[in-house]
Protein backbone atom coordinates (compact mmCIF):
# COMPACT_ATOMS: atom_id res chain seq x y z
CA UNK A 1 0.00 0.00 0.00
CA UNK A 2 2.83 2.35 1.20
CA UNK A 3 4.14 2.03 -2.26
CA UNK A 4 0.76 2.50 -4.14
CA UNK A 5 0.69 6.09 -2.38
CA UNK A 6 4.10 7.03 -3.10
CA UNK A 7 3.80 6.01 -6.59
CA UNK A 8 0.38 7.95 -6.85
CA UNK A 9 2.05 11.27 -5.43
CA UNK A 10 4.82 11.00 -8.15
CA UNK A 11 2.40 11.22 -10.51
CA UNK A 12 0.54 13.67 -9.37
CA UNK A 13 3.73 15.70 -8.97
CA UNK A 14 5.14 14.96 -12.73
CA UNK A 15 1.13 15.82 -13.67
CA UNK A 16 0.94 19.42 -11.79
CA UNK A 17 4.54 20.51 -12.94
CA UNK A 18 3.41 20.96 -16.35
CA UNK A 19 0.03 22.69 -15.47
CA UNK A 20 1.99 25.38 -13.24
CA UNK A 21 3.26 29.12 -13.08
CA UNK A 22 6.10 28.14 -15.10
CA UNK A 23 4.32 27.63 -18.03
CA UNK A 24 2.09 30.29 -18.07
CA UNK A 25 2.96 34.17 -19.04
CA UNK A 26 0.38 36.95 -18.57
CA UNK A 27 -2.02 37.86 -21.34
CA UNK A 28 -4.32 40.92 -21.71
CA UNK A 29 -5.31 43.90 -23.53
CA UNK A 30 -8.33 46.04 -24.52
CA UNK A 31 -11.63 45.01 -26.45
CA UNK A 32 -12.59 47.92 -28.88
CA UNK A 33 -15.22 48.83 -31.52
CA UNK A 34 -14.48 49.50 -34.95
CA UNK A 35 -15.24 52.54 -34.08
CA UNK A 36 -12.83 53.30 -30.89
CA UNK A 37 -15.44 53.23 -28.43
CA UNK A 38 -14.32 50.35 -25.67
CA UNK A 39 -16.45 47.03 -25.43
CA UNK A 40 -17.86 47.74 -21.62
CA UNK A 41 -18.75 44.21 -20.89
CA UNK A 42 -17.99 40.63 -22.06
CA UNK A 43 -15.60 38.02 -22.03
CA UNK A 44 -12.55 37.67 -24.40
CA UNK A 45 -11.80 33.60 -25.02
CA UNK A 46 -8.51 32.81 -26.52
CA UNK A 47 -8.81 28.81 -27.79
CA UNK A 48 -6.52 26.39 -29.45
CA UNK A 49 -8.01 23.23 -30.57
CA UNK A 50 -7.19 21.90 -26.85
CA UNK A 51 -7.07 24.93 -24.62
CA UNK A 52 -9.47 28.00 -23.56
CA UNK A 53 -9.07 30.58 -21.83
CA UNK A 54 -10.85 33.54 -20.93
CA UNK A 55 -10.87 37.15 -19.48
CA UNK A 56 -13.86 39.25 -18.01
CA UNK A 57 -13.69 42.49 -19.73
CA UNK A 58 -13.87 45.22 -17.63
CA UNK A 59 -15.87 48.56 -17.82
CA UNK A 60 -12.60 50.45 -19.16
CA UNK A 61 -12.57 47.71 -22.39
CA UNK A 62 -9.76 45.91 -20.18
CA UNK A 63 -9.05 42.70 -19.81
CA UNK A 64 -5.98 39.67 -18.63
CA UNK A 65 -6.42 36.48 -19.27
CA UNK A 66 -6.54 33.26 -17.02
CA UNK A 67 -7.40 29.68 -17.26
CA UNK A 68 -8.51 28.59 -13.61
CA UNK A 69 -8.47 32.11 -12.07
CA UNK A 70 -8.24 35.22 -13.96
CA UNK A 71 -4.90 36.83 -14.66
CA UNK A 72 -2.92 33.37 -14.30
CA UNK A 73 -1.82 33.75 -17.94
CA UNK A 74 -1.52 31.42 -20.56
CA UNK A 75 0.86 28.60 -22.35
CA UNK A 76 2.55 30.20 -25.11
CA UNK A 77 1.04 29.55 -28.81
CA UNK A 78 -1.36 30.92 -31.54
CA UNK A 79 -4.79 31.24 -30.41
CA UNK A 80 -8.04 31.67 -32.16
CA UNK A 81 -10.03 34.72 -30.69
CA UNK A 82 -13.98 35.09 -29.41
CA UNK A 83 -15.40 38.22 -28.12
CA UNK A 84 -19.28 37.41 -26.36
CA UNK A 85 -20.87 40.56 -25.00
CA UNK A 86 -24.57 40.96 -23.95
CA UNK A 87 -26.03 44.09 -22.35
CA UNK A 88 -28.27 44.10 -19.35
CA UNK A 89 -31.18 42.98 -21.60
CA UNK A 90 -29.30 40.26 -22.19
CA UNK A 91 -29.20 41.83 -26.36
CA UNK A 92 -26.01 41.48 -27.82
CA UNK A 93 -23.40 43.80 -28.12
CA UNK A 94 -20.92 42.51 -30.47
CA UNK A 95 -21.45 41.40 -34.09
CA UNK A 96 -22.37 37.78 -33.87
CA UNK A 97 -19.04 36.32 -35.93
CA UNK A 98 -16.94 37.37 -32.84
CA UNK A 99 -18.81 35.24 -30.85
CA UNK A 100 -17.52 32.25 -32.41
CA UNK A 101 -13.66 31.76 -31.87
CA UNK A 102 -13.54 29.89 -35.38
CA UNK A 103 -15.12 32.47 -37.18
CA UNK A 104 -13.94 35.76 -35.78
CA UNK A 105 -10.87 35.94 -38.29
CA UNK A 106 -9.24 37.09 -34.89
CA UNK A 107 -6.02 35.15 -34.17
CA UNK A 108 -3.06 36.05 -31.88
CA UNK A 109 0.40 34.77 -31.01
CA UNK A 110 0.99 34.53 -27.32
CA UNK A 111 5.24 34.62 -26.54
CA UNK A 112 6.93 34.09 -23.68
CA UNK A 113 9.33 36.83 -22.20
CA UNK A 114 7.28 39.75 -24.11
CA UNK A 115 4.50 41.90 -22.86
CA UNK A 116 1.49 39.83 -24.77
CA UNK A 117 -0.93 42.83 -24.79
CA UNK A 118 -3.86 42.40 -27.48
CA UNK A 119 -6.14 45.40 -29.05
CA UNK A 120 -8.57 43.11 -30.26
CA UNK A 121 -11.92 45.15 -32.20
CA UNK A 122 -15.16 44.38 -33.13
CA UNK A 123 -18.01 44.99 -35.09
CA UNK A 124 -21.04 46.60 -33.42
CA UNK A 125 -24.38 43.78 -33.93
Amino acid sequence: MRIFSCVTCLLLLIVLSGCGPSNQVPGGGTVKYNSGEAVTCGTVVFKTAQYQYQGEIAADGTFQLGGIKPGDGLPPGTYKVAVVGLDASDQPIVAAKFSDADKSGVSFEVKKGEKNHFEVVVGKP
